[in-house]
């Protein structure tokens, strides 16, 4: 394959954005970047990575291979003494497409790609790195950019929302002037340094429907980010037909309202696959006001608080030690009939099996086998119980007695015995409208519950791939893909693009 230079590809990027809050508003809300695609180019589901969320999605559409190759499962790894470890994606493992294509001496600009937290090694790329850290800037052009178009990243605001220090309307507003602020920013940059690739990506839509999507005034909130997104989409799409260049639009994953969460550990403790420590046991056991409440209030305030930083940053052996002297001094219960339970609330010599981490619409179950330090499942038995969880889990009903997942299987077959991390066992998918809580445990054995306030809305497998071509003259070549396209296949399709050999996992290939 030729090499191909003097090409441009515009790349836009919008964390959560699923079809359809697109295809039912963009007529109405007079939502015209979205219209170009429909009317000149392709816009349809893109399939996410499991579970579908930021984490490992985006890093997928990066390197085109699956988690278990560059490492990435979710925004944690779990440790062999049972404590998380934040998980970000090191390009070192799995070069990115952008560092493949400043081998070539393509230019790139970066503009905020999510779970891209490391400055390029390219000095052909320019970068802006993106959530979940703080931006750093690859020079002081990028910099002074910024500062000049007063864009900081994505307002960290989350908190004041759940505290309700800030309305969901001031919330709108304020993603709003981010989105608006990082675009005024790519234009700059865009006119100034004739990239042939440029990558914008856009996250405020994640925050904003977590909070909003099951309020019966959710397009109030929501849909203003995506009219300001649709004005930076129809700007660029009018540079790439005068260009004769190719404008794709993706998403990670999709998003959607939630009605109700189902409590994933309380059915593993219900059903005898988890013990929680004796002593909560008997809290729970009890009735009213005890001394244990006020433990449980500190624990669970400590947890929250800035220590929950500090925590994040010690060393395996630091994490070790402070999950046992908290595990200990705060062993505690509720003293109502919801405990919130953590991964140091169990008591791993009578559990068989847990699930932790993956809070989503996709759930995580790790059995308690030699991987771990206290593991009490042996390997002549565990593939039994691993049948025994698929199985059973398929026959969980919702409230109304209707059928609950959609799917439960052997996580093996996707993460393919990875050595990156401790892989779960059994993923379970849950129908439309339910969201897997791992945290909830209520002691009168009920295992449904309203999603709280930031769960208000949460993802699906279907996020979107949008593309419009454009030949000599801005003439429109775009071509329907074959097949349902996935995030795998976007690494090789902005290669192939520039004529570069992709590298990734050859069961994928480009969209277009």
């Amino acid at each position: 394959m030729a090499l191909t230079k003097n090409r441009k590809l515009y790349l836009i990027g919008i964390d959560a954005a699923p079809l359809w809050i697109i295809k039912e508003n963009y007529k109405k809300y007079k939502m015209d970047g979205f219209a170009r695609f429909f009317d000149e180019g392709i816009l349809t589901e893109l399939e996410s990575t499991l579970p579908p969320m930021t984490g490992p999605s985006w890093p997928s559409m990066y390197t085109g291979v699956r988690p278990g190759v560059h490492g990435i499962p979710d925004f944690f790894t779990l440790k062999s003494n049972y404590t998380k470890e934040v998980a970000y994606y090191d390009p070192e493992i799995i070069e990115p497409f952008w560092e493949r294509l400043g081998k070539d001496g393509i230019r790139s600009l970066l503009i905020t790609p999510a779970m891209a937290v490391r400055l390029p090694k390219s000095e052909n790329v320019d970068m802006m790195t993106g959530f979940p850290l703080p931006p750093r800037f690859s020079s002081e052009e990028i910099r002074r950019a910024a500062k000049k178009y007063g864009f900081e990243g994505e307002p960290n605001i989350e908190k004041m929302i759940k505290s309700k220090e800030m309305s969901l309307a001031e919330a709108s507003k304020r993603y709003v002037e981010s989105i608006k602020k990082r675009g005024e920013l790519a234009k700059h940059l865009m006119l100034r340094n004739n990239y042939e690739l440029s990558f914008i990506c856009f996250t405020e839509t994640d925050r904003i429907q977590h909070f909003s999507l099951n309020l019966p005034e959710w397009k109030s909130y929501v849909l203003p980010l995506y009219q300001e997104i649709s004005k930076f989409l129809e700007w660029t799409v009018e540079n790439a037909e005068k260009e004769g260049a190719r404008i794709m639009l993706v998403s990670d994953h999709g998003a959607q309202p939630i009605k109700s969460k189902f409590l994933m550990n309380a059915w593993l403790i219900n059903n005898g696959y988890a013990r929680l420590k004796q002593e909560i046991e008997e809290q729970n056991k009890k009735t009213g006001g005890n001394s244990s409440n006020l433990k449980y209030t500190v624990r669970e305030k400590i947890i929250r608080s800035r220590l929950r930083k500090v925590y994040d940053k010690l060393p395996n052996m630091g994490k070790s030690v402070a999950k046992d002297v908290l595990g200990n001094l705060l062993v505690a219960s509720s003293g109502e009939d919801y405990t919130r339970i953590h991964d140091f609330d169990f008591d791993m010599k009578r559990t068989v099996a847990f699930s932790s981490i993956s809070n989503w619409t996709v759930c995580s179950i790790y059995i308690n086998d030699s991987r771990f330090d206290e593991g009490v499942v042996s390997v002549t038995k565990k593939r039994a119980i691993k049948n025994e969880l698929i199985r059973k889990l398929m026959l969980v009903n919702d409230e109304n007695g209707n059928k609950l997942m959609v799917r439960a299987f052997d996580a093996d077959k996707y993460y393919e015995g990875t050595q990156m991390f401790i892989a779960p066992d059994v993923m379970v998918e849950i129908k439309k409208g339910y969201f897997i809580d791992v945290f909830g445990y209520l002691k009168s054995g009920g295992l449904f519950m309203k999603p709280e306030m930031a769960k208000r809305g949460d993802h699906t497998n279907e996020g979107i791939f949008g593309a419009i071509s454009y030949g000599d003259g801005g003439r429109k070549t775009t071509k329907h893909p074959a097949s349902n396209p996935s995030v795998y296949q976007i690494n090789p399709t902005v290669l192939s693009y520039f004529g570069i050999p992709p590298e990734n996992d050859r069961r994928y290939r480009k969209i277009l």
